[in-house]
């Protein structure tokens, strides 16, 4: 899919771990492992992470915080990306039910949920996860995503602002502006003042960073 939400690298594997608030080994571990993270190539030997790299990192990490195993992810979204490839994504496809993976085969309005890993079909009624933090294009596919590091603060990422890097949703304020101006030795509140966005909403963004650098 010649599309630049799959093709254009836009974060290293640090910053985007940063913007996840997750150990930056973590991710990397996760874009090592086939077909669970979409990485292109990089600088040297640390790969670079696409728009959909990005989604697809702050779904397994919301999945997680759900209670899945890594290894339920894994297996799940692997068989997911074999069946669907770009579109494992797409709204409505994906669910889970507390333990596994699950993926709407009807194609329509009916959902028709099978086990991801071994293709068992009929299943109950299931909890359609995840996508929550996935805004969706007129194409069924992501084109903005909420990054939940940040709690009530709406940060988001798409591709068509800031070249994808990390914003307030409000204001449209970069994220890395803000942190750049905080590790100057400006105070928060003449950062927000600076910035023209609210107190609180800066001292989420700072605080999130600082506790995992801490």
């Amino acid at each position: 899919m010649l599309d630049s939400r799959f093709t254009l690298p836009l974060y290293t594997i640090s910053l985007a771990a940063s913007h996840l608030a997750m150990p930056v080994s973590t991710l990397r571990a996760w874009g090592s492992q086939a077909d669970l993270l979409t990485v292109l190539p990089g600088q040297g030997h640390d790969p670079r992470l696409p728009f959909i790299g990005l989604v697809e990192a702050q779904l397994y990490h919301e999945l997680r915080k759900s209670g899945l195993s890594m290894q339920a992810i894994r297996t799940g979204m692997s068989a997911v990306r074999r069946e669907l490839g770009d579109r494992m994504l797409e709204r409505g496809v994906l669910a889970h039910d507390g333990r596994d993976i699950l993926m709407d085969v009807a194609h329509s309005g009916d959902h028709q949920w099978e086990r991801a890993r071994d293709q068992q079909g009929g299943l109950p009624k299931v909890i359609e996860i995840g996508l929550q933090p996935i805004i969706y294009t007129d194409d069924h596919l992501p084109g903005r995503v909420r990054l939940t590091a940040y709690g009530t603060t709406s940060v988001v990422a798409d591709p068509r602002f800031a070249f994808g890097q990390p914003i307030m949703e409000s204001s449209g304020v970069r994220v890395e502006d803000i942190l750049g101006m905080f590790k100057a030795g400006e105070k928060v509140s003449t950062v927000a003042e600076e910035m023209g966005v609210n107190h609180d909403d800066v001292e989420c963004i700072v605080r999130t960073h600082l506790a995992l650098a801490a």
